[in-house]
């Protein structure tokens, strides 16, 4: 029986982090719009900083393989510096959504972004993001 409910739960939350903010926050046609536009905003620097840390991740896959260490050193920093750009669009994305937002929306918000941080797959490689 808790395996049922526990499952249940998990289909639940999965469906609540793959809707869109719209429906998951109950977004009115205002704030849906002022969403849409943030979400537009850091959509192209976000995916650009994204590819040039997965080329970084590959060189540095290339120095491990190499056994390179003064290599492995200076593509660590990069990709950790990349890293911490990454995670600085997506909290300023974040802020900006959380500013639109009523209190009872901004737990919501809050419960959407734990629930798609913890959702396994290919496209949530990086969950600290």
């Amino acid at each position: 029986m808790w395996t049922r409910m526990l499952m249940m739960s998990f289909v639940a939350a999965t469906l609540l982090a793959d809707q869109p903010l719209k429906s998951a926050l109950d977004l009115d046609v205002e704030q849906a719009r002022q969403v849409d536009a943030i979400q537009a905003k850091y959509r192209v620097p976000f995916a650009a900083k994204r590819q040039e840390r997965n080329q970084e991740l590959r060189k540095l896959r290339r120095a491990r393989t190499a056994n390179d260490s003064q290599l492995i050193a200076q593509q660590e920093q990069i990709t950790n510096r990349l890293h911490e750009e990454l995670k600085q669009i997506r909290a300023n994305e974040d802020a900006e959504i959380r500013r639109l937002l009523r209190p009872a929306q901004v737990r919501k918000f809050e419960e959407y972004q734990k629930l798609r941080q913890e959702m396994l797959g290919s496209s949530r490689d990086d969950k600290d993001l």
